[in-house]
């Protein structure tokens, strides 16, 4: 039987990411001629996808502007990374790394449309399986497409899987596809019902703990 799966969401999870992408549509922007709005700034900061956050900061604009400029925001992101040190999450590289050599099916899931620019920077391209990105589904998380995506991808029930995410929507969407779910925080959030689902920081032995649990229906609360 293969072993159980662990699906990583990426921004806030892996990577620590939002500031990069403010500055990256603030250059995409300015290249443009543009401001980047204040208005769009929270959209940043909650992750919401590139055709949203353009979408809310030049609503009127034409269809062709936008794309452009959506199209510009890999290469823009990818440069502003080129001039940055680690980005990674406490402890994510190590985790990642760990999972990989205990051969651990491991998945990205992430609402992102440039999730590998991040996985080189962080030079664990090679210990993840699957990728699941904003454009292989049809609806974004909360939506569970993403995740039994990821699931089926790395072929490992559902039901087999830990997904580690950060906010509601990953874990709405983790928990609707029948996937135990570890979040990383360092308090317990108001949406989060069992605080024993909480994890302060990424650490391979307890992933490990916690996906043997998703092995043991008693421990997961399944007859």
């Amino acid at each position: 039987m293969t072993a159980g799966g662990v699906l990583f969401d990426l921004d806030g999870v892996l990577v620590e990411s939002a500031h990069l992408h403010m500055q990256a549509y603030e250059r995409v922007f300015s290249e443009a001629g543009l401001s980047f709005p204040v208005l769009a700034r929270d959209a940043v900061l909650r992750g919401k996808a590139r055709s949203f956050v353009i979408d809310l900061a030049i609503p009127s604009a034409s269809a062709e502007l936008k794309q452009r400029l959506a199209e510009a925001k890999p290469s823009a992101l990818e440069a502003v990374l080129e001039s940055h040190g680690d980005c990674s999450m406490p402890g994510a590289i190590q985790a990642v790394r760990a999972l990989g050599q205990a051969g651990v099916p491991l998945a990205v899931v992430t609402n992102s449309r440039a999730p590998r620019i991040w996985l080189r920077k962080m030079g664990i391209s090679k210990q993840i399986d699957a990728i699941v990105e904003g454009d292989d589904v049809t609806l974004p998380k909360p939506s569970p497409e993403g995740y039994l995506l990821g699931a089926a991808r790395l072929a490992v029930e559902p039901e087999r899987c830990l997904a580690i995410e950060d906010s509601h929507d990953g874990w709405l969407a983790a928990t609707s596809a029948g996937m135990r779910v570890a979040v990383l925080a360092d308090e317990q959030p108001g949406w989060l019902k069992s605080g024993d689902d909480l994890m302060p920081r990424l650490d391979a032995a307890t992933i490990l703990h916690r996906l043997k649990r998703t092995e043991d229906p008693l421990a997961s609360g399944r007859r």
